[in-house]
């Protein structure tokens, strides 16, 4: 038994128990907290007891692991209160805290002001299966527990009392999800289509999402009343998407290798000068590798990057900007396959998804060279019947004519890195011919080794090939096209991002205007145009001044005669406490010694990258191409600006909120259209106006639209627990052996238990109108918003907790087998909350309820048989 010399404190509350390594259902594991679910991600748990003979209020406190690491901290729920000598346990599915087995971690108790209460620590690859830590009933000491098992929720040396213990509320931050409001002012480039341009237009994000468009001269809609204005001075574009990276090499500067290229990726890879290519001294596997490459993309314009990290998902899914291949808007059927496509290679995955309808893309790395091996792997796909319309060919540097064909036929895309190609090989793919033959073009940078920093660069070298190669085949609109719709047209996500319109997500970036072509704004644009990035409605890099009007922890990033601001910490997300500054230090640190530099962050002031691609035979291959004369050769005034762009010399901006400096709480004033005190709500939605007459208030309260509620309720169960829990309407009632007295169930009028049989009964809460009371059952459920619901498991409406009047209650109950098999469903009984008394009363309502559950009855046989779901047996309504 491993132990430390830490005992247990007397005179305040501390942290008793904790449990690392929960088993799962596979070996057996116990459903700790009952919630149906077990394992490490929801049954990890930290245990507190109150050894004082107080009551203690813990609400506004934190449960955190290792300080300035790990999982983000979270705030224990407001009431929350621990009684003398009682116990609360808070599980990992409700903190998001996850104990780190590999490296150990400490755990912490915080007090509201951020000071330490307590703390407890356990050695890397120390915890066993089911093995708690606590404290040692026999030394007092800190130990880990091996001769006993888990008691969440009572004394060490006491058995498990089972599920139903105290358990306690605690929520993350939330600080990666937008939640506001603001109006971006500027030209709007929509791309809905090419003339879809409004000259001064604006753009209302609400919670992340685009909530209105217009034009200043249409006026605002009411929505927008009162909501704080940002003059951007410049132009909005939907987000720039890159299909095509390798993001965690993206501190490995541009290859300087010297040789006339290469035929095919196979060589290069294998050629010796690679791998000290590589050599920065810097983990490419750290996070903030990752952290990096999406800042370097978003200074770039781009809101999205294919080809992250396959490692650390649940950190990147939330970070700057969005990962293709990675969670987003609610699913994940996008695949990629960067290695060599071999001969017997199935897919059955990718055949799957295409027949189901469940592949919305297949990034295919395919044909990158310019021999007759590289255009042989073409055959191979269509030879094991692979060649579908959701594939992404990234390259194709070799297809011809014939396979461009194919692939235009199903309707497939190419991603074009032509930076890459022209530095690796020496020319590029025949883009001229895939577009002819109908393949969906996008253009993206390629990885820090061979390409651009992001797609707003790569279009420099795509640019500069159709003007001096292939004579203009690719206007303006088609160019931006291939960085923006042609992308989330082709991977499912155009009812979801890639165009400014009401409804969908809130990325955008904002450019300096300095060309009255909206789509060459885009081609010419460089680093200091990049006036502001939005990912789901979040600022998340721009111009100094714009992003301290949006957020309030914005650092400063100094370029070459420019400078920007970001903020790359949320407090909500794992490893993302790092600022920008620790991370460029860390990077720093790791990188000397190292046989080459990291990469520059941005384009202009990199020397390096433009000495690289003018000396480069292959890039050049008998060609000039000087990018930086024909694209970056640009003078700034002293704010880092365009000196002919209409960022130059505008006003600052003002991020406070229009107000008359007045009150919102008159009849007068809550019906003027007018943001009286600058908070920044209008009239009605001004919560100050929620007793005004005008307003709904008092009896005259307007409703929302309620959530439908089914006739006939889901049951399941049981489960084992009757913690009350969050739910869904979808989900139904939860029920468990019934706890509810004899009182109350005769109230509601459940027949009496049948003998060897088992009464299962259970309650749902669900919000029918917005309130800003919490629900009290077992704990306190608050914030809830219209359509949540909280289920009380075990017992009926009457007995369920306490909750306001916006909230109505739903109950069922039925008979089963003692063994557990369960009886024919009992037709259903009303359960009711007597409001009228009298015997002739009730035995008018008991004759009209027998016909109407009989009727029920025959329902829900006859539903049952065709659904095969578990039919709702009584329904009260409260």
């Amino acid at each position: 038994m491993v132990t430390s010399a830490q005992t247990a404190p007397t005179d305040a509350i501390y942290i008793n128990e904790i449990l690392v390594s929960p088993n799962n259902e596979q070996y057996d594991g116990t459903d700790w907290n009952g919630d149906g679910s077990m394992g490490t991600y929801n049954d990890q748990f930290v245990e507190l007891h109150n050894p004082t003979s107080d009551a203690i209020d813990i609400g506004g406190w934190w449960l955190d692991d290792i300080a300035d690491g790990g999982s983000p901290a979270c705030s224990i729920g407001w009431g929350t209160v621990l009684e003398a000598g009682a116990y609360v346990v808070f599980y990992r599915s409700w903190t998001g805290i996850e104990f780190d087995f590999w490296d150990g971690d400490t755990i912490r108790l915080l007090d509201g002001s951020g000071a330490e209460v307590d703390s407890v620590s356990y050695e890397g690859e120390d915890s066993d299966w089911d093995v708690p830590y606590g404290y040692d009933s026999l030394s007092g000491n800190w130990a880990k527990l091996s001769d006993g098992s888990p008691t969440p929720g009572g004394a060490n040396d006491q058995e498990w009392g089972g599920a139903n213990h105290l358990q306690g509320n605690c929520y993350p931050p939330q600080d990666h999800i937008h939640q506001g409001e603001y109006i971006l002012e500027g030209r709007v480039v929509t791309m809905v289509s090419e003339s879809d341009v409004i000259e001064d237009g604006r753009v209302l994000v609400r919670d992340g999402m685009i909530a209105a468009v217009w034009s200043a001269e249409d006026g605002a809609p009411t929505t927008a009343a009162g909501v704080m204005s940002i003059p951007t001075s410049g132009t909005i574009y939907p987000g720039f998407i890159d299909p095509h990276n390798h993001a965690k090499y993206n501190l490995i500067p541009l290859w300087d290798h010297g040789t006339d290229g290469w035929d095919n990726r196979y060589q290069w890879q294998s050629y010796s000068g690679y791998s000290d290519a590589k050599d920065i001294g810097c983990s490419l596997y750290d996070s903030s590798a990752m952290r990096f490459a999406e800042l370097r993309a978003v200074a770039g314009g781009n809101t999205a990057l294919q080809g992250s990290s396959t490692s650390s998902t649940d950190t990147f899914e939330t970070m700057l900007a969005r990962n293709i291949e990675l969670y987003n808007f609610g699913k994940d059927y996008i695949h990629t396959k960067v290695t060599e496509l071999e001969s017997d290679y199935s897919g059955q995955h990718i055949k799957d998804g295409n027949a189901s309808g469940e592949l919305d893309a297949w990034f295919l790395h395919l044909a990158e060279g310019i021999d007759e091996s590289s255009r042989a792997e073409f055959d191979i796909l269509v030879g094991n019947d692979l060649l579908v319309g959701e594939v992404v060919i990234v390259h194709g540097t070799g297809l011809t004519q014939t396979e461009l064909s194919a692939l235009g036929d199903v309707g497939g895309s190419l991603a074009w890195s032509p930076t890459s190609n022209l530095l690796l090989y020496g020319d590029t793919t025949d883009i001229a011919t895939a577009k002819a033959e109908g393949v969906n073009i996008m253009i993206g940078p390629d990885w820090g080794p061979s390409g651009s920093k992001s797609s707003m660069h790569e279009l420099k070298t795509a640019d500069w090939w159709d003007d001096n190669v292939l004579g203009d085949v690719f206007t303006d609109y088609e160019l931006v096209q291939a960085i923006t719709t042609n992308i989330v047209d082709a991977i499912g996500w155009s009812e979801h991002t890639g165009r400014i319109q009401e409804g969908l997500a809130a990325d955008l970036v904002v450019l300096d205007t300095f060309r009255s072509d909206p789509y060459r704004n885009v081609v010419d644009a460089i680093d200091p145009d990049v006036r502001l990035v939005v990912v789901g409605g979040l600022a998340v890099y721009g111009d100094v001044d714009i992003m301290e009007a949006m957020d309030d922890e914005v650092e400063i990033i100094e370029g070459v005669g420019f400078t920007k601001a970001t903020d790359i910490t949320y407090d909500g997300v794992p490893e993302a406490q790092q600022t920008y500054a620790e991370m460029l230090t860390a990077l720093q640190e790791c990188n000397q010694g190292a046989g080459v530099p990291l990469e520059y962050l941005f384009t202009l002031g990199d020397e390096r990258y433009f000495d690289v691609l003018n000396n480069s035979l292959t890039f050049q291959n008998g060609r000039t191409i000087d990018l930086w004369g024909d694209y970056y050769d640009v003078e700034l005034d002293e704010g880092g600006h365009r000196i002919d762009g209409t960022v130059s010399g505008a006003d600052p901006i003002d991020p406070t909120p229009p107000s008359n400096g007045g009150s919102e709480d008159t009849e007068t004033a809550c019906s003027d259209g007018v943001d009286n005190d600058g908070d920044p709500y209008v009239d009605c939605d001004d919560f100050d106006c929620s007793d005004t007459t005008v307003c709904g208030g008092g009896d005259n309260q307007t409703p929302v639209p309620e959530p439908e509620l089914p006739v006939l309720w889901p049951t399941y169960g049981p489960r084992g627990g009757t913690i009350p829990h969050l739910t869904t309407i979808e989900e139904g009632i939860h029920l468990e052996e019934c706890q509810s007295t004899e009182e109350t169930l005769a109230e509601a009028t459940v027949t009496a238990t049948p003998a060897s049989k088992v009464l299962l009964c259970g309650a749902i809460l669900i919000v029918m109108q917005p309130t800003d009371e919490c629900i009290e059952a077992g704990s306190s459920f608050c914030n809830l918003e219209v359509a949540d619901a909280v289920s009380v498991p075990a017992h009926l409406c009457s007995d369920s907790g306490t909750y306001p009047d916006e909230v109505t209650c739903r109950a069922a109950y039925k008979f089963i087998d003692a063994e557990g098999e369960p009886e024919p469903e009992p037709e259903p009984e009303p359960e009711e909350e007597s409001w009228m008394d009298g015997p002739f009363y009730w035995v008018a309502i008991f004759v009209t309820l027998a016909v109407i559950v009989g009727s029920i009855g025959i329902v829900n046989s006859n539903l049952r048989e065709l659904s095969g779901r578990e039919p709702s047996v009584l329904v009260e309504e409260e």
